[in-house]
C-alpha cells in the first residue's frame, strides 16, 4: 500500500528527517526523448508509489528532497539511483529521463535535488539563488551537498524506503548518470564505494574545476582578436576537418573515428568559400585561430598547457552551448555567447559574486581565474582520484562512456583519467571499463550509441559477463543508420571490409 504508514520512521546518522509523503501515481506517461543512452521509446501507463523524503543535515541550514519511485507491481528486486546535469543534482524533468525507463523495467528508482532547484530552464546553468550564503561568501554546505554528500544520502534513503515498501532489501543497487551525473558516478566510486554494485558514468565532468573554466577559452581568444565568427563559418571549418580525417579508420562515414591521427590545421582552408544561410562567404584566418584554440585547449599567458580542447568534429557553437558560440544579427554582426555554466561558476564560485565583465579580462586575469578554480575547488568537486582500490574490494563494477564529438566536456579528460587508473592498477579493467563513441556528441543522441547501458552493467554485476564491446546503433555523419561494436579503450575501431553499415565490417585493434 502506498502510504506513509508503510514506511517506518528512518534514523540515519547525520540526517534529520523533516517530512515523508507517499503519493500513488497512476497511468504516468513520459514522452520519447532519445538522449543519454536511451532509445527514445515512450513510457506510458506506469503505476508507482512516489515516496518523497525531506531532510536536513543539522546545523547546515539545508533542506534536501529524495524522491523514490516504487513500481506497484513487477518490481525486479533492484534499486537504481540517478544523477543530474549542469548545476542540477537530480530531480525534476532531467531525472525523468533516467527514471522512466528504469521504472518501466521494474527498478525502484531514486533521485535527489541536492538541496536546490530542479528547474531545467534556469537551474542547470544558474546558481544565483544558492551559490552564496551572503555577499562574498560561498554557501559551502550547499556546494558540498551538490558535489558529493547528497549522493550517499540518496543511496541510504532510497534503499531504506525500498526495503520498507517491499519488505525486503534490493538484491542489487545501481547508479546511472551522465555529464554532472557522470561526475557523480565517479564521486560515488571514489568516496562511497560501498553504496552501489554497479555504476554507469556517461560523458563525466571528471575534472570539474578545470573543465568548467576551460570552456571560456575560445571566448577569451575571440575577445582578444575582437572577432566573433558566425556559427556557419565555424561549422564550415568543422566540416573541412571531418573531410580531411574521416577516412583514417578505413571508411568515409562523416565521422572522425581516430582523432589521435588527425593533424588537420584549419589555417590550410583560410580563403575557402562556404555557404552561410544562402550567402557565399570565405573562411577567415581569425575563425581558423578560434577553431584551433578550441581544439588545442587553453594555454597560460606564458604558454603552459592548462587543459584539453574538444575534438575536431565537435560542434563549436551548438545553440549557445558550444565553447565558441556567437550570436549574430541579420547583418552578421556577431558577439560572443559564453557557455552559461562557465559564467555562473566563475561569477559566483571563483569571484564570489563580485561584479566584473568576463568579456574584458586579460590573459593574466584568465590565468588567475583558472588557478583559483583548481586550487580552491578540485578537492571539493573533482573526481580525478585514480585510486579505486576500495571500489575493487567491494566487487562493484563501473562502465564509463564518452562521445568523441562531445563539445562540452573534452573526451581526453576521460582518457587521461582512465590511463592514470590503469597506471596505478594495470588490472583495473576487471572492474572498470571505458568506451569511446565515434560520432557521438555530449547528449549521446547521435552517432552509433549503445542503448540501455543499464543492461550491460547488470549482466556484468549479476552474471559476470564483462563487456569487451558495446553494440551501438545510430546515424553516421551522412545520416545513414549504422551498427557498430564499440571498442573497450584503449582499442579502437577500424574498418576491414564489407558493408560499412554493419558491425561485422569493423574490428577492434590496438
Amino acid at each position: 500500500m502506498c502510504s506513509t504508514a508503510g514506511i517506518p520512521s528512518m534514523k540515519i546518522q547525520g540526517l534529520e528527517i523533516l517530512t515523508l509523503t507517499a503519493t500513488y501515481i497512476q497511468n504516468y506517461t513520459f514522452p520519447a526523448i532519445p538522449v543519454l543512452g536511451f532509445d527514445g521509446s515512450s513510457y506510458a501507463n506506469m503505476n508507482f508509489c512516489n515516496v518523497t523524503v525531506a531532510y536536513t543535515h543539522p546545523g547546515w541550514n539545508d533542506q534536501i528532497h529524495v524522491m523514490v519511485y516504487l513500481p506497484s507491481e513487477g518490481w525486479n528486486g533492484r534499486f537504481q539511483a540517478t544523477g543530474g546535469g549542469g548545476f542540477i543534482a537530480g530531480g525534476g524533468l532531467l531525472s525523468s529521463f533516467y527514471m522512466a525507463p528504469a521504472l518501466l523495467d521494474g527498478f525502484a528508482v531514486a533521485t535527489s535535488d541536492g538541496g536546490h532547484s530542479v528547474d531545467m530552464a534556469t537551474a542547470a546553468v544558474d546558481v544565483s539563488d544558492w551559490a552564496l550564503s551572503s555577499p562574498g561568501n560561498v554557501n559551502w554546505h550547499l556546494l558540498v551537498d551538490f558535489a558529493s554528500v547528497t549522493l550517499h544520502d540518496m543511496a541510504e534513503i532510497g534503499k531504506a524506503v525500498t526495503t520498507a515498501y517491499y519488505g525486503t532489501p534490493p538484491h542489487h543497487s545501481y547508479f546511472y548518470g551522465a555529464s554532472t551525473g557522470g561526475r557523480q558516478g565517479l564521486m560515488i566510486a571514489q568516496r562511497y564505494p560501498n553504496d552501489f554494485d554497479g555504476i554507469v558514468a556517461l560523458c563525466p565532468a571528471i575534472n570539474w574545476a578545470q573543465v568548467v573554466v576551460a570552456s571560456q577559452w575560445p571566448q577569451l581568444v575571440m575577445n582578444q582578436l575582437n572577432v566573433y565568427p558566425p556559427g556557419c563559418e565555424l561549422k564550415a571549418i568543422t566540416n573541412e576537418a571531418i573531410s580531411a580525417c574521416d577516412g583514417l579508420d578505413g571508411v568515409e562515414d562523416g565521422i572522425i573515428s581516430l582523432p589521435g591521427l588527425c593533424d588537420f590545421d584549419p589555417h590550410t582552408v583560410v580563403g575557402k568559400t562556404f555557404d552561410c544561410d544562402g550567402n557565399s562567404s570565405v573562411i577567415t584566418s581569425a575563425a581558423a585561430t578560434v577553431a584551433k584554440a578550441a581544439w588545442s585547449g587553453p594555454r597560460s599567458a606564458t604558454g603552459e598547457w592548462q587543459w584539453f580542447g574538444i575534438g575536431k568534429d565537435a560542434d563549436l557553437g551548438t545553440k549557445g552551448m558550444g565553447v565558441a558560440s556567437t550570436i549574430c544579427d541579420e547583418d552578421q554582426n556577431c558577439k560572443g555567447l559564453p557557455f552559461p555554466i562557465t559564467t555562473s561558476w566563475i561569477k559566483y564560485f571563483v569571484k564570489r559574486g563580485s561584479e566584473f565583465d568576463i568579456s574584458t579580462i586579460t590573459h593574466e586575469e584568465w590565468d588567475s581565474i583558472f588557478h583559483a578554480s583548481v586550487n580552491e575547488y578540485e578537492s571539493v568537486i573533482g573526481t580525478a582520484d585514480p585510486d579505486l582500490s576500495e571500489l575493487r574490494k567491494t566487487g562493484a563494477k563501473m562502465l564509463s562512456l564518452h562521445g568523441l564529438q562531445d563539445a562540452v566536456i573534452p573526451v581526453n579528460g576521460s582518457v587521461q583519467y582512465y590511463d592514470r587508473v590503469l597506471d596505478r592498477d594495470p588490472t583495473a579493467q576487471d572492474f572498470f571499463r571505458l568506451f569511446l563513441v565515434p560520432g557521438a556528441s555530449h547528449s549521446l543522441d547521435d552517432g552509433p550509441v549503445p542503448k540501455k547501458m543499464v543492461d550491460a552493467i547488470v549482466k556484468w554485476v549479476e552474471e559476470d559477463i564483462a563487456p569487451d564491446t558495446l553494440r551501438g546503433i545510430g546515424k553516421d555523419g551522412y545520416g545513414t543508420t549504422v551498427d557498430r561494436d564499440l571498442c573497450m579503450y584503449p582499442r579502437v575501431q577500424v574498418y576491414r571490409s564489407g558493408d560499412p553499415t554493419i558491425a561485422s565490417s569493423f574490428e577492434c585493434t590496438e
